[in-house]
């Protein structure tokens, strides 16, 4: 269980800081056929889940900059405003169809929750209506979504989901914010975030790991010729023939358009882990130990608000966690019949991020609840 230090300290009745978020969750079992890392990894790409058909609403967003990006707002048939909204955020050559974004986006909107799927610029659907690019530290498109967000419906509250890179956006986003936090925002998942990347960069230059760096260079330097033919004005350093490094990448491409000196600046300003210990909202971290993409010992090397719970397994890979297949419980594997102690598919994953963001209302009740008895034990004190 996660929540304020000084609320536990206090009485109830006076604690008006956080909503506790319950970080329990059934353990994580690999599946047989994806035993180490790397096969969770890879696994998660080759094994998409069953995909489900389209049915959001796409919005636009406008930039503080004049720039823009696409968000797709799943809601459930019978949302009403004020009811809960799930604003997500993909990795690095992501996008809102990503499986793991769209399968998670499905079970949530069948449990009532509203989702926002956010395209970063350069990505899905803003790729072609986007001047600039993604990059690790571009916290102030979320502000903007947020925003964007809160008019759409002003009485609801806000979890924040962010994958890998999207997940260091929302950690460095909520480490910026701080105590000035927008009061919509009640929660955040960070699932595999790169807090460090310089560290990530290394990291994905060693060994094995090298695939997965050529995997981001090829998409990135497509994506990026593609652009360069399609998009007006679009943010460029003018870098040519493209590097094969991701190192280099975000040294000649990514640095100089955003205004740093070179990759190191970028890294060093970018990276969320610096700013963890100002986080002020209920924060659970998802990471396996042996993340192929995202080390685990780089958490331990950033002090960490109170607030944060770091939740790790001893497997799952990177945005993998692909469990054993569950026992049939009965017909239907609708998100609707999910209970918690209870995964309908082997995406563990997505049933967590389900189970910790549905659980925070249930929670805000409870809390009302046993508030309001207190409150009223208080005044029956004071007239006897």
């Amino acid at each position: 269980m996660l929540g304020c230090r000084r609320c536990e300290d206090m009485a109830i009745s006076t604690c008006g800081h956080h909503i506790l978020l319950n970080s329990d969750h059934p353990p994580f079992r690999p599946s047989r056929r994806l035993p180490n890392a790397h096969f969770q990894t890879v696994g998660a790409f080759l094994m998409p889940g069953r995909m489900p058909q389209y049915k959001a609403v796409k919005r636009t967003v406008d930039l503080p900059d004049g720039d823009r990006l696409v968000i797709h707002d799943d809601q459930p048939e019978r949302w009403i405003t004020g009811d809960r909204i799930a604003i997500m955020l993909h990795g690095l050559c992501g996008c809102h169809g990503s499986p793991y974004i769209r399968r998670t986006a499905q079970k949530l909107r069948r449990l009532g929750v509203r989702v926002i799927r956010v395209d970063m610029r350069g990505f899905g659907d803003s790729e072609l209506i986007s001047r600039s690019h993604l990059h690790g530290g571009c916290s102030p498109d979320l502000q903007s979504v947020v925003s964007f967000v809160q008019e759409l419906s002003p009485l609801s509250k806000i979890s924040l989901v962010g994958f890998s890179l999207g997940g260091n956006v929302v950690l460095k986003a909520l480490g910026e914010w701080g105590s000035l936090v927008p009061s919509e925002i009640d929660s955040a998942i960070a699932v595999s975030p790169p807090v460090d990347l310089i560290h990530c960069s290394w990291n994905l230059r060693q060994g094995g790991n090298r695939i997965y760096e050529k995997y981001f260079m090829r998409r990135l330097k497509i994506r990026l010729a593609r652009r360069r033919r399609l998009v007006k004005g679009l943010a460029d350093s003018g870098i040519n023939p493209m590097p094969d490094r991701l190192v280099h990448f975000d040294d000649q491409f990514v640095a100089p358009v955003f205004g740093f000196s070179g990759a190191r600046e970028y890294y060093e300003s970018c990276s969320a882990g610096p700013l963890l210990e100002h986080v002020q909202v209920p924060t659970i971290i998802l990471t396996s130990k042996d993340d192929p993409v995202v080390p685990f010992e780089m958490y331990h090397r950033f002090s960490m608000s109170p607030l944060i719970e770091l939740v790790a397994t001893d497997h799952g890979g990177h945005l993998g966690f692909i469990g054993q297949m569950p026992a049939p419980v009965g017909r239907s594997k609708r998100a609707s019949n999910y209970q918690p102690d209870r995964d309908l598919d082997p995406y563990w994953m997505d049933w967590r991020i389900c189970q910790w963001v549905t659980a925070i209302d249930e929670a805000s009740f409870q809390y009302a609840e046993v508030r309001e008895r207190l409150q009223k034990r208080m005044r029956a004190r004071r007239y006897v």
